[in-house]
């Protein structure tokens, strides 16, 4: 997969025959197989058969994302706030590890916090963000403020079929960018879901400019397979008819990044 700095080395055009895949790749690359004649797309994790081979290739070529173990953290009730407000205990929707229903269960307090004593931000943690103000926990309202965690901004890049060109052209957009959400409250009863850190689903996911959080991608409606989060991200999944509300790898998810790997099938071919 192309780093931000590799992208502007990649071609406008990306359709290319090569004897063997490029060494660096965004989704929708697509390159002939010189020895084979065969085409293979990029899908942000391998390169996938670029034909209608592809609808049954997953199924025998794709393992399924395993969850990794929950991050075990123990603290004391001194210990959990800034402020030293001895009601504020590690539970509620945005609780720690073991805390019915989970809040950042995936990750041991010390990712975003000092543990040592009172807990406060780390500061070379990631919810502190370049350019944020400082995270802050509002002791009345049980909520933290501007944690760089849940305003992950950045840009995109991929290739899509340009009618007018006849061409699989390569194309860049912005996500994110806007202030970060506060979270739910450290008591809130019942789980905090998905709208506690950013909509859901997320609008259009960029500047606009692309159809993937459209909730009309691949010309299918919100309910629709290729709406669904799975299809295009490694992290989530959306039994809810397009609304994402499973986290299937917390390893991939909340990790400052959008991890993009398409699971094609032979009805994208139009576009990409």
């Amino acid at each position: 997969m192309a780093t931000k700095a590799e992208v502007g080395q990649l071609p406008a055009r990306g359709k290319q025959r090569l004897s063997a895949p490029p060494a660096v790749a965004v989704v929708g690359m697509i390159y002939i197989d010189a020895t084979t004649g065969k085409e293979k797309i990029f899908d942000g994790a391998s390169w996938v058969p670029h034909d209608n081979t592809v609808d049954s290739y997953y199924a025998t070529h794709k393992p399924a994302a395993k969850t990794p173990a929950k991050t075990a953290a123990s603290m004391v009730q001194t210990d959990v706030c800034t402020d030293g407000d001895p009601a504020c205990t590690p539970s509620g929707a945005h609780g720690g590890p073991g805390s019915t229903p989970p809040g950042h269960y995936a990750f041991a307090c010390s990712v975003c916090h000092k543990v040592g004593g009172r807990v406060s931000f780390a500061k070379n943690g990631p919810a502190f963000g370049s350019g944020l103000p400082a995270p802050t926990f509002d002791a009345t309202a049980k909520t933290c403020s501007n944690v760089a965690c849940h305003a992950v901004s950045g840009t995109f890049s991929y290739y899509v079929y340009d009618y007018g060109l006849d061409a699989n052209v390569l194309t860049t957009v912005s996500y994110g960018g806007a202030a970060p959400r506060p979270t739910s409250s450290w008591f809130s009863t019942g789980a905090a879901g998905c709208t506690a850190c950013h909509d859901d689903p997320p609008r259009n996911g960029s500047t606009g400019s692309n159809v993937w959080h459209s909730g009309n991608h691949g010309g299918q409606g919100p309910t629709g397979a290729r709406n669904q989060c799975q299809f295009c991200h490694p992290d989530a999944s959306s039994p809810g008819n397009g609304i994402g509300d499973t986290i299937t790898n917390p390893a991939l998810h909340a990790n400052g990044v959008a991890d993009v790997v398409v699971t094609f099938t032979s009805a994208c071919f139009t576009c990409h």
